[in-house]
């Protein structure tokens, strides 16, 4: 009778089931593009184009390592079918025809053949594999056109008409593919109407309007001389950039047909004279459409010349969103001047009845849904603070709060109650009868860590206790006094470090022996020489730069950190053979050695030896 094997045996056993199992399931980068016979930068373009993302396997074999990319063996085989594939293919092909024809100087036969057997391929049927609907293709445009905006504002560094060679970075054709998009994609806003916020930032202009119901925010760079870093892969971004073309190609040319269609058929119904039936409508519905209809008409009735340093595609665009007029020079019938500079230019002077503002003006307008008055945005005068509209409702909107509400729904760092005291002003403007003292139904999100709305309360019911024990730990022989005012979250923060016993308020002597330390090293720099400073200075920047090596180190993937480690190992001992050459070099030209060209050795001389 046979038994089960134990020990050593099973456990092998075991290992070659796991192996076995793990390769079935995964594969490598390497190991898809080796199965699809195209290489790897070819194949990373495929799974973006295809949608494909890689997976990181919850149990590892004994042979693979966590440092490669993974993918599902059965996304590689659906790859197999794929028609792109077959095109990337013929390509590879062909370029080996054509430069097998360069190489022989055929130049007119090469010409030739370019023209006439280049593989073309279309993204079309991808795109529909990947948005079955319209609806979910707008629904996913969001980054499709903060790519576009980036790249439109960027020069081409390849000339070149097609995208099947892979290139690295962008082309003209793509270049031009941007621009018109982009344009396309600003007159469709202006002409619907359709924005609803927009917020100056660091990285740029965020814009966010409603589309057949779905909500689209997208971010438009500044216009400025850009140098691109040189730790960014973008032949990534290219074909990223190739595909969100022909997404917003498929969604333009259906909005646009919409509305077309939509013209058309007003058009029409005013020929007939046929009006529509007026279906009853609710006094919260007509409510709603006035609202609606005086956030679109803002701007109506004013006209606006824009100054230029001030960036006008992205004025205008505002402007005009908003049923407001632009001229290209100051005329008769300016209502405002946008200018971003201190001062009127040499030999300019202010025009009576021409408000000058600075672009904010237009922005917070938007975001308020109401026309503030101009004081506060003057040019040469300080501007307020800018409030983000993606953070707060600043018009007290209802609709907007529930927007706000449903997409922090997740967040659990709400306090409905902190306002900046900007939007207080703001709605105060607006509305006279507004109190502060009761904001309705506001949403911002706070920077607090306080995860139970219980524990917040105990912590004020507990504040009144702790400020006055917080006024008997300070030493009373000494005199001093607390006159600090602290916030209620400043409280707790104290609160929290001095129960973990951190920050505890120390007595005077101790206090005074700091303040003397402190005295005497800086009266210590202040005496040093200009030579002492300089090594000080190289000193702290050289550590500084080490304690940076080391934390780049610290994050850095494990195969780069091998790498690094390798090269670092590599200067070190290449260092070490330089100055052994440079310790030799020395003892020759002192005497103590000799260079014998024959045996190709160094020679000590008896001086030396003894």
């Amino acid at each position: 009778m046979k038994t089960k094997g134990t020990g050593r045996g099973v456990k092998k056993a075991k290992t070659e089931r796991q192996k076995k199992t793990f390769k079935r399931a995964y594969l490598t980068k390497a190991q898809a593009a080796r199965r699809l016979q195209i290489t790897n930068a070819e194949f990373e373009r495929l799974v973006i184009l295809k949608g494909i993302y890689p997976n990181e396997p919850k149990r590892f074999d004994g042979s693979s390592g966590k440092d490669k990319t993974y993918f599902f063996a059965k996304d590689v085989l659906w790859l197999e079918r794929e028609p792109l594939l077959q095109k990337m293919r013929e390509f590879s092909t062909y370029k080996k025809k054509l430069t097998r024809l360069r190489g022989r100087r055929a130049t007119y036969d090469a010409k030739v053949f370019e023209q006439q057997h280049k593989p073309q391929y279309s993204l079309s049927t991808i795109i529909k594999e990947r948005y079955p609907t319209f609806l979910d293709a707008l629904r996913d445009c969001d980054d499709a056109l903060t790519h576009i905006f980036l790249y439109a504002a960027l020069p081409p560094r390849v000339a070149s008409d097609s995208t099947i060679e892979g290139h690295t970075f962008l082309t003209s054709a793509m270049s031009e593919q941007c621009k018109q998009v982009r344009d396309r994609w600003v007159k469709y806003c202006t002409s619907t109407q359709c924005m609803k916020k927009a917020f100056i930032s660091i990285k740029g202009i965020y814009y966010q309007a409603q589309i057949k119901g779905e909500t689209i925010t997208w971010q438009c760079p500044y216009e400025f001389t850009s140098k691109p870093p040189k730790d960014v892969v973008y032949r990534v971004l290219i074909s990223f950039l190739e595909l969100y073309l022909q997404q917003m190609r498929f969604i333009l040319f259906k909005l646009e047909h919409d509305q077309k269609v939509e013209a058309e058929r007003e058009e029409a119904e005013e020929n007939d004279a046929v009006e529509a039936e007026n279906f009853p409508q609710s006094e919260e519905e007509l409510k709603a459409a006035e609202k609606h209809k005086r956030h679109i008409e803002l701007f109506k009735g004013l006209t606006f010349y824009i100054s230029r340093e001030v960036p006008k595609i992205h004025i205008k665009f505002i402007i005009e969103s908003f049923s407001g007029r632009v001229v290209d020079q100051m005329q008769k019938g300016v209502t405002h001047c946008i200018m971003d500079r201190p001062k009127l230019p040499p030999g300019e002077t202010q025009q009576v009845g021409v408000e000058y503002v600075q672009p904010q003006w237009l922005f917070d307008c938007v975001n308020a849904k109401g026309l503030l008055p101009v004081e506060e945005y003057i040019i040469g005068k300080g501007l307020p603070p800018h409030v983000s509209p993606f953070r707060i409702s600043i018009a007290d909107d209802p609709e907007e709060v529930a927007e706000l509400n449903r997409a922090v729904a997740e967040d659990r760092r709400i306090d409905p109650n902190d306002v900046p005291d900007r939007v207080h002003e703001i709605r105060r403007m607006l509305n006279p009868s507004y109190n502060r003292a009761n904001p309705a139904a506001d949403v911002h999100l706070s920077d607090d860590d306080e995860d139970d709305e219980a524990e917040r309360d105990q912590e004020d019911a507990d504040e009144s206790s702790f400020e006055e024990d917080e006024e008997s730990s300070f030493d009373a022989d000494a005199g001093v006094k607390d006159s600090i005012k602290r916030t209620s979250a400043s409280t707790k923060r104290l609160k929290k470090q001095l129960e973990i016993g951190d920050n505890k308020p120390t007595d005077a002597a101790v206090a005074e022996k700091k303040r003397q330390k402190l005295a005497e090293k800086k009266a210590d720099r202040n005496t040093q020489s200009e030579d002492a400073k300089k090594k000080r200075k190289l000193e702290e920047k050289t550590a500084k730069e080490e304690a940076d090596k080391e934390f780049k180190e610290a994050v850095m993937p494990t195969k780069a950190r091998k790498l690094y480690k390798s090269m670092k190992f590599g200067i070190a001992r290449r260092k070490k053979q330089l100055n052994e050459l440079e310790e030799r070099r020395e003892m020759v030209r002192a005497g103590d050695a000799s260079y014998d060209s024959k045996t190709k050795a160094l020679k000590l001389s008896k001086k030396a030896t003894k």
